[in-house]
């Protein structure tokens, strides 16, 4: 199986994985996986779950790793070795502050269900519930992994 690297470039941070083996990200038609070979594309990313299977050290280790990622809209770029994402936020699962993004759910209803909600707001309203939404879900999918690791971390030591 071969490798392939992720980086991920937001307006204020970047990230470098290098000892992985798939990527997905979420797209309009759904999610997208790209695998080291895959033919040279570009693909539009919408909010949603972004995840790298990390190639185990460990042979012994039947059940892969993944690293969770809420990201935002942007595009991924994907050549045979690497996948490039660029986005305009993304965050670790571990990093998502589940009650900070139904805040901002709450006050982006709130938003577009304003009377006097000009078409701007209605825009940044539902552009900000589906960010909020996304985030949600993403730690709703992956979270309890979190705890997965953390107790094989425990029985390691």
């Amino acid at each position: 199986m071969g490798h392939i690297k992720l980086t991920i470039i937001t307006p204020t941070t970047q990230y470098h994985a290098e000892d992985g083996d798939l990527v997905t990200v979420t797209s309009k038609s759904g999610s997208e996986g790209f695998m080291a070979g895959h033919v040279p594309t570009v693909v539009a990313i919408v909010p949603g779950p972004l995840r790298y299977r990390l190639i185990s050290e460990n042979e012994t280790n039947k059940e892969p790793e993944w690293r969770n990622f809420f990201a935002s809209v942007g595009y991924a770029e994907v050549s045979p070795t690497e996948v490039m994402v660029v986005v305009t936020a993304a965050e670790l699962v571990e990093h998502i502050d589940v009650e900070r993004a139904q805040r901002a759910l709450e006050r982006a209803e709130k938003r577009i269900n304003n009377p006097a909600a000009t078409e701007r707001d209605l825009i940044h309203g539902k552009h900000a519930i589906r960010r909020a939404k996304a985030r949600i879900h993403v730690v709703e999918l992956y979270g309890h992994m979190l705890q997965k690791m953390e107790q094989k971390k425990k029985r390691r030591k």
